[in-house]
């Protein structure tokens, strides 16, 4: 039975005017990690009505996935993490139009990033991290960061000229998720937070976590801002 669409983003409209959700849906996004992160991310850009992605990530899925990344499953372990987001993605709003590029983020053309008008930065790597702010800052665009590790998460937005990221991170070159891993919960509570970054970002609201770090410490209840441009 085929069901109509047009009010599958009115649930949406409880925190925004008509006119913010249309600048949510007409920001193009690239999004670099569709991991642990990035799926629950993409998810979440899909149903707040976002009309364009560009979905970037070199890997397939692998058993260690099964515990926190949304589209890993039995069905899809040895599959490119790209082709099973288009996928699943398209399932949810067949209208949203996806570029995807099964490569690393390093490749990537320049005239990819002049044509979005946001980045994710979804990733495992500190280095990575820094290489997408350092892009970011070379292409203008601002950089949407988001960290998970243990029982914790960051989230913050870095734009051009700040270098929030390379202060933060300074000499460190490993994350707590190398020594404390990632378990189920924390992605998608992180994940959501940076999709709510976005919405305020986007439609100017108050409070935005710009050239600001915000630690979540899901084991004491505490989010606070730790580091500030």
């Amino acid at each position: 039975m085929a069901f109509p669409l047009d009010n599958r983003f009115e649930k949406n409209t409880g925190i925004m005017t008509m006119a913010e959700m249309e600048k949510i849906a007409q920001t193009r996004v690239l999004l670099v990690g569709l991991g642990g992160l990035g799926g629950f991310v993409a998810s979440s850009l899909a149903r707040l009505g976002v009309k364009s992605l560009v979905l970037v990530d070199y890997d397939r899925f692998s058993p260690s996935n099964l515990n926190r990344q949304l589209y890993a499953s039995v069905d899809t372990l040895g599959k490119s993490k790209v082709d099973v987001l288009v996928g699943e993605l398209k399932k949810i709003n067949p209208d949203i139009e996806i570029t995807a590029f099964l490569d690393s983020v390093y490749n990537l053309d320049a005239s990819v990033y002049e044509k979005v008008g946001l980045i994710i930065d979804a990733v495992d790597e500190i280095k990575t991290k820094l290489f997408l702010e350092t892009i970011s800052e070379k292409h203008h665009k601002p950089l949407l960061h988001g960290a998970v590790g243990g029982w914790y998460g960051q989230v913050g937005i870095s734009l051009p000229g700040s270098s929030l990221l390379h202060d933060f991170y300074g000499s460190v070159s490993e994350g707590l998720e190398k020594t404390m891993g990632a378990p189920t919960f924390i992605p998608p509570i992180v994940a959501n937070l940076m999709v709510a970054e976005m919405i305020k970002f986007v439609n100017r609201r108050p409070g935005v976590l710009t050239n600001k770090i915000m630690m979540v410490d899901t084991l004491n209840n505490v989010e606070k801002i730790v580091f500030t441009k």
